[in-house]
């Protein structure tokens, strides 16, 4: 059995974890454009986003749609990147 019990770890937790997620990870959610709940480990989250990726990049009219964005030649490196 442990030396410690739930109450020191709940202590370190509320005094160190906490507070840092609070001050540099919570404020960063606004900017971003998509959150996966689980992250990597969410891999159904992760294929709907990449066939939605693909599903986007095969539109002829992408340049339209989103004038900012440069369709480039497929090569190896661009396929590599879509693969994991």
């Amino acid at each position: 059995m442990s030396d410690h019990d739930g109450s020191v770890y709940y202590s370190q937790y509320a005094k160190f974890v906490k507070p840092a997620f609070d001050d540099f990870v919570l404020p960063s959610k606004k900017y971003a454009d998509v959150i996966i709940p689980r992250g990597g480990d969410n891999h159904v989250a992760i294929d709907l986003i990449v066939q939605h990726i693909r599903t986007k990049l095969g539109q002829h009219d992408l340049c339209k749609i989103y004038p900012n964005v440069n369709v480039i030649q497929s090569t190896f490196q661009v396929c590599f990147l879509f693969r994991y």
